[in-house]
């Protein structure tokens, strides 16, 4: 028998032959020398089913090179995967094939079960393992020439043959499992791509060294649990997708002629994941509920060639990071808030804050929207202790790792006459900009390298300016409305001021983000999203300043560019909002930007009301557990209670078990030191071909899928249109003084 043959394991009825036409590997002659399977990732796949065994055969983009992975269908309980080391051609493939099916003819051949476009996972309830299959998928962007997919379609099947299966296979038991892992609808708000690390920020992806296959062990690849089988099995990741469950959206805009792309991509984290009264707060690792980090990515059209530009900025919300919880009531809307206990070192506060540093770099500043006074105490108690927990914290961290500590009644000042919210954030926006600064890549060059076809790599000077430098009043614990109304109005004043910092917006000189803006209100959601897009808005501005796409570092909030970046903001808060706390979100600021009869917002606003309560008290339990199962929390076992038979999923999550997946490993890079060194920052993603050739299509071919049309824009206000919108919304003034 050959020696492909046997790698195959074709089985003792396989027809022997000693034909060189079907010999294993891909010779150098035939194909280029430079080719390195590892470096490339599988994206197209068909599956093929025997008595014995299912064969997924995946080739590259191009179909240039085949794989092989057999999966054992023999085996009850337990998974055999393995893969054929052999690269085949096309013609080989096919040669393979039809041996299989000439070697199982006698127990039925070889039959195509499915078009497949990657392994989504592997799960085994109490008897059997079945494959988690994406059947169709759908583009919906790119970045820097790489495409970013969502699922259309994907298919539950069985591994092990009907003939070898148990009833316990076709128990009721196992049948509520699969009826409870299907309720994960994969085909909303989850996001993957083949060949860019998209659950990381562009500024990691650029900077990063990591060599192999795609990051498992990144907190937002949702599948991580589901994939682990397949690729401890196989030592690599090129059968799986990682996918990023949040939000993801993109826009093609235009200024002047200039053709860009603006990018919102949202990652939820899979530690403490759950549904909102059901996950609040944080557990014992300092894991937060409701942990989403947004990235904000604009790309001129040329961004992935050498000479694009790119950049980006990230901002994070999360549960406040104490100890409380609310439990869910059919008779009230708003069940009382619980501090469940108290921990007078804020040991899990402290975990969470040092995890974000790891993650960002410093300075971590807190963004606080919660009330400050009520009639019946709920959040202010939540409000105080947080003043409390980050007071102590900065006592005992050293001076470059204290918080920035703000807090800011976002209804208190919204309810008063002629109040504007989105100013007053934006000043914030644009302080914490001032601390962190965003990530942009310069003016790139050209490395030649020995031996290698070129790559696109920038050159970059590390050194950033000193982020403490201007830290003023966002220092200080609860700072005062009136302190963020003068900060408005100083907005305003150093828009020319910073104009004149050459060495910040120079078109040439690269600069990085340290640190990150978290925003929270009680439920992350309806505030924080308000307060997210004043961000991006303030971030918008410099990073199109930067990329001289704009004379100035500031947009207009009447401007026709700050309405797109709003729906697209609107858009993510509705998703994220959805997957939390049960329907869109609760918003009248946006609308009133919009000009929206105010009527029609409030019946709207009491719909989402009503649907939120109604998922909240009906059926937040059953998508917990979902949750619970899809993520590995919680795995079956026989002879065990069943998940939906616990009592509660507290000891799951709150002491941190659902962490040990995999060890965390924080390799964020040194920025600052590393170009005082001079390092060169080359881009390494999961394949290298494609960074090897970076601008994969014209930028018009891959974004003509997605984005459609392109919107013209302009950055200012449009001499027929009115500030704050339509003359009706007496709500929103010229500015918060």
């Amino acid at each position: 028998m050959s020696k492909s043959e046997n790698s195959m394991g074709l089985g003792s009825t396989t027809t022997t032959t000693t034909s060189s036409s079907v010999s294993s590997k891909i010779h150098p002659s035939n194909h280029p020398p430079e080719l390195d399977p590892s470096s490339y990732a599988l994206e197209k796949f068909k599956l093929y089913e025997t008595r014995a065994r299912f064969y997924l055969i995946g080739s590259d983009r191009n179909k240039r090179f085949f794989r092989v992975l057999k999966i054992d269908r023999s085996e009850q309980s337990d998974l055999s995967i393995s893969q054929d080391p052999v690269l085949y051609s096309q013609q080989e493939i096919k040669s393979l094939l039809q041996r299989i099916a000439e070697g199982n003819r006698a127990t039925g051949g070889l039959t195509f079960v499915a078009k497949v476009f990657g392994i989504a996972g592997c799960i085994k309830f109490l008897e059997s393992y079945y494959l988690i299959l994406v059947t169709k998928r759908r583009q919906i962007g790119s970045i820097c020439g790489h495409a970013i997919y969502s699922i259309k379609e994907s298919q539950l099947i069985t591994i092990p043959h009907v003939s070898i299966q148990s009833d316990l296979a076709h128990s009721k038991t196992e049948l509520r499992y699969k009826k409870l892992l299907s309720s994960v609808d994969l085909t909303k708000d989850f996001f993957f791509s083949y060949t860019y690390p998209i659950m990381q920020s562009l500024q990691k992806n650029v900077s990063s060294d990591q060599e192999g296959g795609m990051p498992y062990d990144n907190i937002f690849v949702w599948n991580a649990y589901l994939t682990q089988a397949i690729r401890s099995r196989c030592n690599n990741t090129i059968w799986t997708i990682a996918l990023v469950h949040g939000h993801f959206r993109q826009a093609r805009l235009s200024i002047f002629g200039r053709d860009f792309s603006v990018s919102l991509i949202s990652r939820r984290s899979r530690h403490f994941a759950g549904t909102r009264y059901l996950k609040r707060g944080v557990n014992d690792r300092g894991r937060v509920a409701n942990d989403v980090e947004t990235e904000q990515i604009v790309l001129d059209e040329e961004a992935g060639s050498c000479k694009g530009k790119m950049s980006s900025v990230v901002q994070m919300r999360g549960s406040i990071p104490l100890f409380w919880s609310q439990e869910a009531s059919r008779f009230s809307p708003k069940p009382d808030i619980i501090l469940q206990r108290y921990d007078p070192t804020y040991q899990a506060t402290k975990f969470h804050f040092e995890d974000l540093a790891q993650r960002y770099g410093n300075p971590i500043i807190v963004l606080n929207l919660i009330k400050t006074v009520e009639k019946r105490p709920r959040e202010m108690m939540l409000r105080r202790e947080f003043a409390n927990a980050v007071g102590y914290l900065n006592q005992i961290l050293p001076a470059e790792s204290h918080l920035r500590f703000i807090h800011w009644d976002f209804h208190k000042f919204a309810k008063t006459k002629s109040a504007n919210v989105l100013a007053v954030l934006g000043a914030v926006a644009s302080e914490a900009l001032d601390l962190t600064s965003f990530y942009y890549s310069g003016k790139p060059n050209i490395v030649k390298r020995a031996n290698k076809s070129n790559r696109t790599s920038t050159a970059r000077d590390a050194s950033l300016r000193d982020l403490t430098a201007s830290s003023g009043d966002l220092a200080r614990l609860g700072i005062s409305s009136e302190v963020l109304n003068s900060m408005a109005n100083r907005d305003r004043e150093t828009d020319m001021n910073h104009q004149n910092k050459d060495d910040y917006f120079n078109s040439d000189t690269p600069h990085f983000q340290s640190g990150v803006l978290r925003t929270n209100c009680i439920d992350c959601l309806d505030r924080t999203n308000v307060a997210q897009y004043a961000y991006g808005l303030q971030a918008l501005g410099r990073q199109l300043h930067a990329m001289g796409l704009s004379d100035v570092p500031k947009v207009d909030p009447d401007s026709s560019i700050a309405a797109a970046l709003m729906d697209m903001y609107q858009s993510m808060g509705d998703a994220l909002a959805q997957q939390y706390g049960g329907s869109a979100a609760h918003n009248t600021v946006f609308p009133e930007r919009q000009g929206k009869w105010k009527a029609t917002t409030q019946s709207r606003e009491f719909l989402k009301s009503i649907k939120r309560y109604y998922s909240n008290a009906y059926t937040d339990g059953e998508k917990q557990d979902a949750i619970n199962l899809f993520l590995g929390y919680f795995k079956p076992q026989e002879g065990k209670p069943a998940l939906w038979e616990l009592d509660s999923d507290y000891y799951l999550h709150v002491s941190g078990i659902g962490d040990d997946l995999f060890p965390e490993k924080f390799c964020e890079p040194n920025l600052k030191s590393s170009g005082r060194d001079g390092t060169i920052f080359t881009p390494v993603p999961a394949c290298r071909d494609d960074f090897s050739r970076i601008k994969l299509t014209s930028f018009d071919k891959l974004i003509e899928k997605t984005c459609s049309t392109i919107k013209n824009v302009r950055l200012s206000c449009e001499p027929d249109q009115k500030p704050g919108g339509v003359s009706g919304n007496s709500g929103v003034a010229p500015d918060a003084a």
